[in-house]
């Protein structure tokens, strides 16, 4: 396991050492926007194609999709934290 803070550029190697097996953990700022992948385009549809998905903004808890994993934990001293990732 190797891991980042924001600005170091985790994402770049995650997709350069995607057929390694490590594991990369890094943070992110809180304020950023992402995009999820976009929607499969009916058969029939005209015009040009999205080129982005909806937004995916990690300060709006709105805009988030169901999370692919989710933990919670029972801690006596720190309460139940809980973890999700997409």
């Amino acid at each position: 396991m190797t891991g980042f803070d924001a600005g170091q550029g985790v994402h770049r190697l995650a997709y350069v050492m995607a057929d390694l097996p490590v594991v990369l953990l890094g943070r992110i700022r809180s304020d950023r926007v992402l995009r999820l992948p976009k929607s499969p385009r009916p058969a029939a549809a005209t015009g040009r194609p999205p080129e982005h998905g909806p937004e995916f903004r990690l300060d709006d808890p709105d805009t988030w999709p169901p999370p692919q994993h989710h933990a919670i934990a029972d801690r006596v001293r720190t309460g139940v934290p809980s973890h999700g990732d997409w």
